[in-house]
């Protein structure tokens, strides 16, 4: 399930160089401490990034996305991880 509808600008990151920076910072977090956190914030950033005010040249929309479907695959890895810690309870179904 896609929980980002569509892309909004965030006029606190005026630039594709701005969304970049942010999310490469996120990016690294998460590489020394993954959490489920800092994979939704990477992926609402590289969403982001995809919005028309963000696309200054064809490369920006073609990395914007690759992030998308890259952070969407580690979303979805964190999610399977999630179900095979939790086993299925009929209390919670």
């Amino acid at each position: 399930m896609n929980q980002y509808p569509e892309a909004q600008y965030d006029p606190d990151l005026p630039d594709a160089k701005a969304v970049m920076a942010s999310l490469c910072c996120v990016a690294s977090q998460y590489a020394s401490n993954p959490s489920l956190e800092l994979a939704q914030l990477a992926a609402s950033l590289a969403h982001k990034l995809t919005a028309p005010q963000y696309a200054e040249s064809k490369l920006v929309e073609e990395v914007a996305k690759r992030l998308v479907r890259q952070w969407q695959h580690v979303l979805d890895d964190q999610a399977g991880t999630m179900r095979d810690l939790m086993p299925a309870s009929t209390y919670l179904q």
